[in-house]
This record gives C-alpha cells, structure tokens and sequence, in this order.
C-alpha cells in the first residue's frame, strides 16, 4: 500500500522535472521526501482518541521516557471544542524477552481547554494517568484517565477518560 502510495506521489510531482519539451527553468518536485514510519513509539504521533474527549491525538517523543500528547477535539461532558496537552512521564516499561509488545505506564500533567462560547472558555489542569500498549511496528495504542481540576470560570472536579491510537513516523533528526 505504501509502495503504491509513493509510486503515485512520485508521478504527480515528477512530470516537472521530466518534461523534455520545456525550455525555461523547472520547478522542484511538489514532494521531496515522504516521512518514513519510525521502528517503534518515538519522533511524532498521529491518531484519534474516543471517550472525553474524542477527536484528533498528537504526540511528540523526543526520548523514550519523555513525551507531548494532546487531543483536539469535542468533549461530551460540556458539548464544547476541546484542546489539552500533557507532559507525560513514563514511570515505568514492561518488555518481556522476545515479546513484539511493550507496555509503559506514565503519568504527567497539562492544561486543558473547552470552548463553548467564546465569551467563557473553561481552563483547568488536567493530571492524566495511562498505560501505552507498543508494538513493534510504529502503532501504539494508550489508555488513560485524568482528573480534571476546573479553575475558570468556576473551580470544579470532574474526569476525562480516554483510548486512542497513534501511528508513529520519525523525528526531523533521522535517527533510523
């Protein structure tokens, strides 16, 4: 699929450059280089989420123990536009020997966002905890609960929960 995908990229972008007929300067390619899936969960994730909030998941892992996660999308609870994004630590990586699956347990915390009006968005602070179930292919797929601290326009509790998956392609660095 990927294969086919390419081939088909490549021939939009190259008839440019092969175009013998043309005399003046030539453009580049539309597209240079495609981004390569990375071997496991690091370099930059896309996805989706359901639950609270459901809608688009990104993550950012420049180190294994270290990532940027968030979600855009729509939160049920209040029917509103919903943005958060969390440092996520991972306290703790179960591999067994020989195993295509890992699983990291993390924690983290970040601010969160729902827009119902634009007249009185809601901030708070949400603390997610979570488990990422990886692959040896660049999959992932993360469960995870975060209790809510409201503080505009009022201070309330309440919980999102949340299970996603993210496919994973390398950081700009090239490390693979």
């Amino acid at each position: 699929m990927t294969s086919i995908f390419t081939a088909m990229l490549l021939q939009i972008s190259g008839p440019a450059m092969a175009c013998p007929e043309t005399s003046g300067p030539q453009s580049p390619p539309i597209i240079t280089e495609l981004p390569k899936f990375s071997e496991k969960p690091d370099g930059v994730g896309l996805g989706f989420a359901v639950g609270e909030p459901t809608g688009i998941a990104a993550a950012y892992r420049p180190h294994e123990r270290h990532t940027i996660a968030g979600v855009v999308g729509w939160g049920l609870r209040m029917s509103s536009l919903h943005i958060h994004a969390d440092y996520l630590a991972t306290v703790a990586r179960i591999q067994p020997p020989e195993s295509i699956l890992s699983v990291d347990v993390y924690a983290g915390a970040g601010p969160t966002i729902n827009i119902l009006d634009a007249s009185q968005p809601g901030l708070g602070v949400r603390v997610p905890l979570g488990v990422s179930l990886a692959f040896q292919k660049p999959v992932d797929v993360f469960m995870e609960v975060a209790p809510v601290i409201g503080l505009l326009p009022s201070t309330s509790l309440w919980i999102n929960g949340t299970l996603g998956v993210r496919t994973w392609f390398q950081s700009s660095k090239g490390n693979g």
